[in-house]
């Protein structure tokens, strides 16, 4: 019976760690569109995404399934909870990758002057991506040491993204200025790059969790 656990576990985790792969994959897809600025590569980034939650569904019904057979308790009741939560961030981090990268490809479509954002936006993209890659790496780590060192790295990165979308806030700011006719879509681009920045945000989550599930505690102490 024991051993039968344990196999569920181990898929359990691979398959978050395939979901957490595709969300990677569609998430290069959309820096590569942002350096770029290639509608292309954003179509790209959201075709990667269009079975998120077929998969996220099956891993939370293997996890349910897995606590009523089972009744796991201490140590690896708090591996089982984190990663049910873990699944809906990593839900929420795909949705807005597709938000953003249908969104990109109307701001493209639209022929707004891109020049003044496009360093700025470029920049909060890679280290929104960032946060992301190493949160959803910390699924397959179970040293505390290496979890909490990523944590610090995750923390990095999301204070970088929040100045990044400051910085992002004053140009759209002083553009819309000079171009008064076309301050809706400028507004519109601004809400876009919210959706990198809340990234960040449910990275730093996601890793919280991955330790909360090593030692315990309080997630909010991390």
């Amino acid at each position: 019976m024991l051993q039968k656990y344990e196999e569920r576990l181990i898929e359990i985790k691979k398959m978050l760690i395939d979901l957490g792969l595709e969300i990677t994959m569609a998430s290069e897809k959309a820096l590569s569109g942002m350096e770029s600025l290639d509608a292309n590569r954003f179509e790209s980034a959201k075709t990667l995404l269009k079975n998120v939650e077929n998969q996220a569904n099956a891993i939370d019904n293997e996890i349910v399934v897995t606590l009523a057979l089972f009744g796991p308790e201490a140590k690896d009741l708090r591996k089982m909870v984190a990663y049910l939560k873990i699944t809906n961030e990593l839900v929420k981090i795909a949705e807005n990758i597709r938000s953003f990268s249908k969104r990109m490809v109307i701001h493209l479509q639209s022929g707004l002057p891109f020049a003044s954002l496009h360093e700025y936006s470029t920049h909060l993209c890679k280290t929104s991506i960032q946060a992301v890659t190493l949160a959803i790496g910390t699924i397959n780590v179970s040293e505390r040491e290496t979890l909490e060192d990523t944590y610090r790295r995750v923390k990095v990165e999301e204070s970088k993204s929040d100045d990044l979308y400051s910085i992002l806030e004053k140009n759209i700011l002083s553009d819309i200025a000079k171009v008064i006719d076309q301050s809706a879509d400028f507004i519109q681009i601004l809400s876009t790059m919210r959706k990198l920045e809340r990234m960040a945000d449910r990275s730093v989550n996601i890793v919280q969790l991955m330790i909360f599930a090593r030692v315990g505690g309080e997630m909010k102490t991390y």
